[in-house]
């Protein structure tokens, strides 16, 4: 690989957040212990997140609100982080980061499917966009339920109380590929309408949108000289 490709990798915003994104979902995997490095993970993320709004050249309005979202996410993270009672962040403060991040995350994902169903080229980063949204469904949905979560704990069954934000994300992730296992399940209505509304979105989104995606990309590589 010479400079000219090295620099076209790094310069793709998907690339760059589809990379960050799995490099963040590992990070979630870590030990109570390495909160701050959940928490600088984190923020790497909501940075490659703010980049893409900004490169998808969204209106200034939007991307000042988005910015301030971000901000404000960042900065009641590391009001929990250095909370002289505890490290971690108690449930009032995390059901409204919760919320927020849901509004951080949904946000992107509405820009990108909106980018890749105008564009009349879909390249490689288009499609590395396309999975970037459906990896960040995932989130977005783990953020809700961390929100319900801290709201009421009965919300869900199965959820192990030190480590439920781990365990909703597994939950997320399992109800989005309509895999089932069945070691967490939704008790409340709104939980249960919530999962309902994942796994329709996880059934419609690959058959759809990917589907279309890599058919685009194959017309277009079959035109080119």
């Amino acid at each position: 690989m010479d400079y000219a490709d090295y620099r076209s990798l790094t310069e793709n915003k998907y690339n760059q957040l589809l990379t960050i994104l799995f490099l963040f979902l590992f990070s979630t995997a870590l030990p109570s212990g390495y909160h701050l490095i959940k928490v600088i993970s984190l923020i790497i993320f909501l940075s490659a997140m703010l980049f893409v709004v900004y490169k998808i050249k969204a209106s200034k309005l939007l991307i000042r609100f988005y910015t301030l979202l971000v901000v404000g996410n960042v900065l009641m993270l590391f009001s929990g982080l250095f909370s002289s009672s505890s490290i971690n962040l108690n449930q009032n403060n995390q059901g409204t980061i919760s919320f927020i991040f849901f509004l951080v995350i949904g946000l992107p994902i509405f820009l990108i499917q909106k980018e890749i169903f105008l564009t009349n080229e879909v390249t490689a980063d288009i499609l590395k966009g396309g999975i970037a949204a459906y990896v960040m469904l995932g989130l977005t949905w783990a953020s809700f339920y961390n929100a319900l979560y801290t709201l009421n704990p009965g919300a869900f069954n199965g959820v192990i109380d030190s480590q439920y934000q781990a365990d909703l994300l597994h939950f997320s992730f399992i109800t989005l590929t309509t895999v089932g296992y069945g070691d967490i399940t939704p008790f409340t209505a709104l939980a249960r309408t919530a999962v309902d509304l994942e796994a329709i979105a996880g059934v419609m989104y690959p058959s759809i949108l990917i589907a279309r995606l890599v058919s685009l990309y194959n017309t277009h590589s079959q035109e080119s000289p």
